[in-house]
């Protein structure tokens, strides 16, 4: 009985490609954002928080200010085409962040090319099957490994609102999206990025306010 409720439970899950289709569809939410700053605190390694902010320019840019300096700049099928700034974990979180919370602003298929482009730069197969999981309190999809493999790079994407939730690459980073839907970063965002590497926190960037978001319905002027 067990056997025949997990294989319905299975048969249930979507292919990757649709599910990565449905995150990329959020590519359009807001579209006349054309930069958002993210203001809050960044932690590097057994640092202590500092303040910062969080730039990003739709799409595919992004940059700390701040306590760092740090830019990277992506690209649809090169998920990291060029990079300046100070080395260190919190360059390490933007490069593997960018790509997932920055694709608003591209065509849907672009954006779609964006984020295949980024599971395969991790290591991700995403032809290996997909699983559901927890993260918290909350449903996600595993894509290109099982629930229970966390040696095998893999991307998590939130079952409700298909954003991303988490990265596993190749090497040992694990990057996790959290808290999204809380008014200091809007709802597109997550409000606290960390960057795990060997079961340690090497990189938490946590959201106070969020300036410069703009809904389909507002003006250019708005702020």
């Amino acid at each position: 009985m067990t056997a025949t409720i997990l294989a319905l439970l299975l048969a249930y899950i979507p292919a990757a490609g649709s599910l990565l289709h449905r995150t990329a569809s959020r590519a359009t939410e807001g579209g006349r954002s054309r930069e958002v700053t993210l203001s809050g605190q960044l932690q590097q390694d057994n640092g202590k928080p500092q303040p910062a902010s969080l730039i990003l320019h739709f799409p595919l840019a992004c940059r700390f200010e701040g306590a760092v300096t740090a830019s990277v700049k992506s690209a649809v099928q090169n998920p990291v085409a060029s990079e300046d700034g100070a080395a260190g974990s919190a360059r390490d979180l933007l490069k593997l962040a960018c790509p997932l919370i920055a694709y608003r602003g591209l065509s849907i298929n672009d954006a779609d090319r964006a984020l295949h482009g980024s599971a395969l730069a991790s290591g991700a197969d995403l032809s290996a099957g997909n699983g559901i999981t927890r993260l918290g309190d909350r449903a996600v999809w595993v894509l290109g490994a099982g629930p229970h493999e966390p040696a095998k790079p893999q991307l998590w994407l939130y079952k409700d609102t298909s954003a991303p939730a988490r990265l596993l690459a190749q090497g040992g980073d694990d990057l996790r999206l959290l808290q999204y839907g809380n008014p200091a970063a809007a709802e597109w965002f997550p409000r606290v990025i960390e960057l795990w590497r060997g079961g340690q926190l090497a990189a938490r960037f946590e959201v106070f306010e969020a300036r410069g978001f703009r809904g389909a319905d507002e003006s250019d002027d708005a702020e």
